[in-house]
């Protein structure tokens, strides 16, 4: 049976023991199983005798991510008795060594998380921006702690731009997960030009909220998704989306005023801007519909199927 491996990795002090510690200590994730906990740095926060113990966990210390080599992992597989892996990276060595090494053919990469204390973000950025990359680009998720009072969009634009597939998840001083980042991410006192990226964050909150942006300038660029039959000025616009899995893709699509079929390229993109307007449709439901002043062809999007990230 193959052994899933947790790899957390981050500036000292940036919360990544206290991380390992809680996901151990959940009882959802922590069923009794046997964990080996890898350590190559150590922090204010220690594995403790009682954690270690509660959690039916093991530590051991190596002085840097070269020394996991393949036959050092052979030789852990033989000497200690676990179920999964949790490796803790020193955020001063190049993660990305890790990854070039590779795993044993029983030891399989499962999560990649990077701990991030958001108060020092600017500092890390200026001072220690190849870390920063190292870190960002190789995970899945990236928990920024001691968010409290931060600018999340700034936050968010940085290490999108390093990453654009990373989850993040933003918690204040307490550890307490804060306020969704759609919250923040769009400012509507101006108007809005809606990046490739953001189109799927901006169409769900669309979707929950089009109050929130009725008689808001708007510009996105969409391609043709279909037609309502009953009016010939109106054209369902927007991107595809893979919901689940690669053959369960699906348009993210909203109504088009003032666009007619005859006057596109079915096949193109286009840069759609105009006023969003609350609207209900034949359900007596509140959509979001764009009254279009003008569009013109435009470039595909890098990524064709749209992120929810």
């Amino acid at each position: 049976m193959n052994k899933p491996i947790y790899v957390f990795s981050g500036f000292l002090d940036s919360g990544k023991t206290r991380a390992i510690k809680e996901t151990l200590y959940n009882p959802r994730f922590n069923e009794g199983e046997a964990s080996l906990i890898i350590c190559f740095e150590q922090g204010d926060i220690e594995y403790d005798e009682k954690f270690l113990r509660i959690t039916n966990s093991e530590v051991i210390y190596l002085d840097s991510i070269n020394d996991l080599t393949i036959d050092k992992q052979k030789q852990i597989e033989k000497d200690y008795n676990f179920e999964r892996i949790f490796i803790e990276l020193n955020g001063m060595e190049d993660d990305n060594v890790l990854y070039n090494n590779g795993f044993i053919e029983n030891w399989e990469l499962a999560q990649t998380l990077t701990t991030i204390d958001a108060s020092k973000f600017s500092l890390y950025l200026t001072n220690m921006r190849q870390f920063m990359y190292n870190h960002v680009i190789n995970a899945e998720v990236v928990i920024l702690n001691r968010a409290d009072g931060v600018d999340k969009r700034y936050l968010r634009n940085n290490l999108k731009s390093i990453n654009q597939y990373i989850e993040l998840i933003f918690e204040d001083k307490d550890g307490n997960v804060t306020n969704k980042i759609e919250d923040e991410l769009f400012d509507l006192s101006k108007d809005l030009d809606i990046s490739d990226i953001d189109y799927g964050l901006w169409f769900m909150d669309a979707i929950d909220n089009p109050e929130k942006y009725d008689h808001k300038n708007i510009t996105i660029k969409a391609k043709y998704a279909g037609e309502i039959r009953e009016y010939d000025n109106v054209l369902i616009m927007g991107r595809k989306a893979m919901v689940c899995c690669a053959n369960d893709i699906t348009d993210i699509a909203l109504p088009c005023i003032g666009m007619h079929a005859k006057d596109i390229d079915k096949n193109s993109y286009y840069k759609i801007s105009g006023q969003a307007r609350c609207i209900e449709n034949e359900e007596g439901m509140k959509v979001c519909a764009i009254n279009v002043k003008n569009f013109e062809k435009a470039e595909a999007p890098k990524d064709e199927l749209v992120n929810f990230n």
